[in-house]
């Protein structure tokens, strides 16, 4: 193609047609620059096509982050309702003092009034896209706004839980005085709670201590306030930020 250029320029110039071969030579510099611009046109084009396919990936990644997060966080609610449940169990038992008591519900509840349980977010994508600087894709300001402020909220909820870790692990070492020294040993599931039949408490003594009572309402207290945190803030907190992603999906499948 070039040659045949150069032949047609030599031909005009042999001939001494300088107009003819100045439009030419305009015409051939018009034609490189729109082909340049051609080219520049696909290059972006193309450059588009995989930042809208990487942005799908991150939006669906991130999606799946919250969604796995929004479950954690349900398990652990479910945690804390139990754990009230339970410590509101001893304390019945604890003002009845029934003649005869089922040892495995009993220790089981006792041990479980004093479990901690803290909420583990998984937030891979949102980690690398804050380092690599991808958050820019995102068009929707609140979208961006709500996962800038997850942080505080995520700050917020490990505060009461590692505050309120300190009153059940008092509770915790406060029974070990009226449990069979065994107890400390038996590592049990749900599904093996045979192992806490035969172990030995003093329910009598326990009742009779009113730092236990104390505690036990005071881990109920606690429990409740931490599960209306984690259900009727946090978790909706998660919810909008899940909505939020979801429409910017359609908004990108739809560019």
């Amino acid at each position: 193609m070039i040659s045949l250029f150069r032949n047609i320029r030599q031909k005009l110039l042999s001939q001494n047609r300088i107009t003819r071969y100045l439009a030419y030579a305009v015409g051939e510099i018009i034609l490189v620059v729109i082909g340049i611009l051609i080219a520049l046109q696909v290059n972006n084009w193309n450059e588009s096509r995989k930042l809208k396919k990487q942005k799908a990936v991150l939006l669906e990644n991130l999606q799946q982050d919250f969604e796995e997060n929004l479950n954690r966080l349900d398990i652990i609610i479910g945690f804390l309702n139990d754990r009230e449940d339970y410590a509101r169990q001893i304390l019945s038992l604890l003002d009845s003092l029934p003649d005869k008591v089922d040892s495995i519900p009993t220790v089981f509840a006792l041990e479980r009034a004093g479990f901690v349980h803290y909420f583990n977010p998984t937030q891979p994508t949102y980690d690398e896209m804050k380092s690599s600087g991808t958050l820019s894709l995102i068009s929707n300001k609140e979208l961006k706004r709500v996962l800038s402020s997850y942080q505080t909220f995520l700050e917020y909820n490990f505060r009461i839980e590692d505050k309120n870790s300190d009153v059940i692990q008092s509770y915790a070492e406060r029974i070990l005085r009226y449990m069979d020294p065994e107890f400390g040993t038996v590592n049990i599931s749900d599904n093996e709670s045979k192992a806490y039949a035969g172990l030995h408490f003093d329910l009598s003594g326990m009742s009779s201590d009113s730092e236990i009572h104390y505690l036990l309402n005071n881990i109920i207290h606690k429990s409740l306030l931490e599960a209306g945190y984690k259900d009727r803030i946090f978790r909706g907190r998660l919810k909008y930020i899940l909505e939020l992603i979801e429409e910017e999906k359609k908004i990108t499948s739809n560019e």
